[in-house]
């Protein structure tokens, strides 16, 4: 877990990140009012924001959004699932990053048309939107599976398992025994992104933490990763669209 101070261009402290592998949580730092006692921390419609009485330090804002690790995550995993819309019929996704329309066709199962850009479900679906899921969770499971077995290749580091998950707020995770998950959701955005996510996790398979060697090792294994990395920050919530309540 890192902890980032964001500046705006007078030097003053304006925002600060929390960063979990993929994961980020971004708190506005507001201006404290006048008769303001305590550090306050909260939501809102707006995502998260600190403020406190002007004589209080930033080593004890951190204190205070250090000490509320759990609730921020908990609340901000809240949020992603709140998200998503119910996908119909004339809604654009994507698909390795690129754009596909939703529409119908006459056949009995969804199906994607990669040369159109389309995903088709029947005509007679009760759900499109659970149609669209499944369809792209098939897909996920496949490719992702596939991807993550060339970078095991490529790199020589191989985990036990590789698991398609559904997480609510991560993009993957490695666990103590070597076992690699991924979120579905990955199949929306650029190959290089999936390919980012994955390369980050099995360099969890040699340093369980975030420490100068594993980034090394990672731009050893992706030169230029922090492109990657900006992408999800900016686009992720996006690609929590797809309903992490929809039946698969």
């Amino acid at each position: 877990m890192d902890l980032k101070i964001v500046r705006n261009h007078r030097g003053q402290i304006v925002a600060c990140e929390l960063q979990f592998d993929h994961e980020t949580i971004l708190i506005r730092v507001r201006a404290g009012k006048p008769t303001q006692k305590r550090i306050v921390l909260r939501a809102d419609d707006r995502g998260f924001s600190v403020s406190a009485p002007r004589w209080t330090t930033w080593k004890e804002v951190e204190e205070v959004i250090l000490q509320n690790i759990s609730w921020l995550r908990e609340t901000q995993a809240k949020t992603f699932a709140a998200m998503p819309q119910r996908l119909k019929v004339g809604d654009e996704i994507r698909i390795l990053g690129r754009s596909y329309v939703v529409c119908t066709h006459a056949g009995l199962r969804a199906e994607i048309d990669h040369v159109r850009r389309l995903v088709r479900v029947p005509e007679r679906a009760d759900d499109v939107h659970e149609q669209v899921c499944r369809t792209l969770r098939d897909l996920a499971q496949a490719y992702l599976s596939d991807r993550a077995a060339m970078w095991a290749e490529k790199t020589g580091l191989r985990p036990a398992m590789v698991a398609i998950r559904a997480q609510r707020s991560r993009w993957g995770s490695c666990s103590s025994k070597g076992n690699v998950s991924l979120n579905w959701r990955l199949i929306q955005a650029p190959e290089s992104v999936i390919d980012y996510v994955i390369v980050h996790e099995l360099a969890h398979l040699v340093h369980m933490n975030h420490g100068p060697a594993f980034w090394q090792l990672v731009a050893r294994m992706m030169p230029g990763w922090q492109a990657q990395r900006t992408w999800l920050r900016l686009h992720g919530r996006e690609l929590f669209r797809l309903d992490p309540e929809e039946k698969t």
